[in-house]
């Protein structure tokens, strides 16, 4: 079976080594020209679901290297009253897993490497794709043809295969921006193995470890222009508005050349319940985009990528018609990843509210609610079998 995997995100290259495992034929296109660094630098906090998936492929061990531990995440008011706090190595650990932060790049890298270089061609921007019934014919800007047995969208937010298969509706705005850069010499700023995040009027921070001395840290403003991007004076508007927030913060903020400090306008989409046809499927943010409120986006495409390898290695490389194999795959994806996509949209409500009153009310709600029920929602979530 050849499978043509449009995309060489985390979710595209997660699909290539899984599905190379099982047996098949794989090629990658990425219209990006340097593969491996096709998403904006930033941090990534790996579940124990992310790190069991990437067991699976015999990656987990090497990013665990390449990150930093995740032993408890904390949550603060702007005000700097503690509001709960998630032991999540400990959880992470009877799950049999880990929690780790790691920056983007690495984690690409670490995919990329994975792949092997010949197999991902860059340059390569998808206009079209024809299925009739015995294979699928990829069309390139660059007038190329690619012929496959199946085709894998995983072109991210604005996917093009997505537009061509479930027409072209754009995303939604959620309503916020998140500045992020990653920050050299600054892990000593916060105690090692903690992530925190401070929820502050219509605003929020998360802070954690990467690996290499270095933080992550992001600043969510809710009602921002949607350009983001690198407007000029991004970092006094930060500092403005962040600048008496509990440290380190405001140091964090200060100590980033602000060319290093990028906006990223966050969308989402509302659940489908069939993303492909035939034989094309779609998997990561080009099926179920969701908002950064659950860390759990990058999670859910290394997962779609593992268990479409396995579906459709194995037996379903066997099978004349791939069709059922990847109806197969996407019922049990979207049956996973529908409720995380509410639920991320839910809390980016929650975390919209401006007005005192309410601020206080969801702080009262968060501490209580993130110590009992959300720990509870959250750890199911992640201990569910892929």
């Amino acid at each position: 079976m050849r499978v043509l995997v449009v995309g060489g995100g985390i979710g595209g290259l997660t699909a290539f080594v899984a599905l190379r495992a099982a047996g098949a034929d794989v090629a990658v296109f990425e219209q990006a020209e340097q593969p491996g660094k096709t998403l904006v630098g930033g941090g990534f906090h790996i579940w124990p679901n992310g790190v069991r998936a990437l067991r699976e492929l015999g990656l987990d061990a090497a990013a665990r290297e390449l990150g930093a531990p995740i032993e408890r995440t904390e949550y603060w008011s702007w005000r700097g009253r503690p509001l709960s706090h998630w032991p999540v190595g400990d959880i992470a650990r009877r799950l049999g897993a880990f929690d780790v932060g790691i920056g983007r790049g690495e984690l690409l890298g670490l995919l990329f490497e994975a792949t092997g270089a010949s197999k991902v061609q860059t340059n390569s921007r998808l206009v079209e794709f024809e299925d009739d019934g015995r294979g699928v014919t990829a069309r390139f800007a660059d007038g190329r043809e690619e012929r496959g047995d199946v085709l894998v969208g995983a072109d991210g937010l604005r996917s093009v295969v997505r537009s061509k298969l479930l027409g072209p509706a754009g995303p939604d705005f959620t309503g916020y921006v998140q500045w992020q850069t990653l920050a050299d010499g600054a892990a000593g700023l916060l105690p090692d193995g903690v992530e925190r995040i401070t929820f502050g009027p219509g605003s929020r921070t998360v802070l954690h470890q990467v690996g290499g001395g270095r933080m992550f840290w992001a600043c969510v403003v809710y009602g921002a222009a949607t350009n983001g991007g690198q407007p000029a004076g991004r970092k006094a508007q930060l500092l403005r508005q962040f600048g008496d927030w509990p440290a380190p913060t405001p140091a964090l903020i200060e100590m980033t050349p602000e060319e290093q400090i990028v906006g990223l306008p966050v969308y989402d989409r509302k659940p489908v319940k069939q993303w492909g046809r035939g034989r094309v499927t779609l998997l990561g943010d080009a099926a179920h985009p969701m908002t950064t409120n659950t860390s759990q986006g990058g999670n859910q495409a290394i997962e779609d990528g593992v268990l479409l390898g396995r579906m459709l290695g194995g037996a379903g490389a066997a099978a004349g018609d791939p069709s059922p194999v990847l109806r197969a795959y996407e019922a049990r994806r979207i049956e996973r990843t529908t409720p995380l996509v509410t639920n991320s949209r839910f809390i980016s409500d929650l975390n919209a509210w401006r007005d005192p009153v309410r601020v206080r009310l969801r702080d009262a709600l968060y501490s209580v609610v993130l110590s009992r029920r959300a720990l509870s929602d959250q750890f199911k979530a992640v201990a569910e079998p892929l």
